[in-house]
């Protein structure tokens, strides 16, 4: 699939610090359909047995996530924002966000033009980066946060990918994919819209797309924000302790079925 282009115009309401500034931003902005449907689409929870060290959903390249506390999804928040920063500052065209990105992500910046190089380094990239472990354990900026965020709420996260502007890029937008219960992803929906964000259905899972990695920072960031609403099912999806003795009481008594008057004669 092909790459995204361009440059990010109107970055929603809490994306990182440089956002405001009078000169356009240089991080990577694609034109897609942010809609959500309704009615919501469902996806199964993979099993134990379809999940392995690399996951679920038959993508290549990933690894199985499962579970992060909310601490370790601020930190990755905290630590995308000042990456996404570094990017918007020490560059000037999206191929220069590709090639400073790339290198950050894979903690090398040795192959990266002189210019660019000292440019980053005056914008602090060198102190963002530690010797012997990549950033954002391994995800792309951009996405490992809300990838992080999710998995912090109960949703299993299955891959994803900011998109990139090379031919070989698998997403032509900023793309997580995932599964959730009906109910976690009800209370999801309200807060995919607002970011800029849309969802699909796509390879019998859930997917958020973006038109740009700062919408699904944002995305991030409200989630861990309002992580306290996934902590128990919305009134409506729960059944009342007086309604399931109700149900019990019924299944226990006895059949007492009679034929008709008419057929007993």
């Amino acid at each position: 699939m092909g790459g995204a282009g361009g440059e990010s115009r109107l970055p929603p309401r809490g994306a990182p610090a440089g956002r405001r500034r009078s000169r356009r931003l240089m991080i990577p902005f694609v034109k897609i359909d942010t809609e959500i449907p309704s009615p919501l689409p469902e996806c199964a929870m993979p099993t134990a047995e379809e999940i392995s060290e690399e996951g679920f959903g038959f993508f290549r390249g990933t690894w199985f996530i499962g579970h992060v506390s909310t601490g370790d999804a601020q930190f990755t928040l905290r630590e995308e924002a000042e990456l996404i920063r570094v990017l918007d500052a020490a560059t000037s065209s999206p191929e220069e966000f590709e090639e400073l990105a790339s290198a950050i992500e894979a903690n090398d910046l040795d192959e990266l033009s002189e210019p660019l190089r000292r440019l980053a380094t005056e914008h602090g990239v060198e102190e963002l980066l530690d010797e012997e472990l990549v950033p954002l354990d391994g995800l792309e900026i951009g996405v490992a946060g809300v990838t992080h965020a999710l998995s912090s709420i109960g949703c299993l996260t299955a891959a994803s990918c900011r998109s990139h502007i090379s031919a070989q890029s698998w997403s032509d937008c900023p793309v997580v994919f995932f599964a959730a219960r009906p109910w976690r992803l009800e209370l999801l929906a309200d807060l995919i819209e607002p970011a800029g964000c849309g969802l699909r259905a796509d390879r019998g899972m859930l997917s958020i797309v973006a038109p740009s990695i700062l919408y699904m920072h944002e995305l991030g960031r409200s989630i861990v924000n309002e992580r306290r609403r996934f902590r128990r099912k919305p009134d409506h999806w729960r059944t009342s302790s007086v309604a399931r003795r109700q149900i019990h009481t019924q299944l226990e008594l006895p059949l007492d079925i009679q034929e008709p008057e008419s057929e007993r004669r």
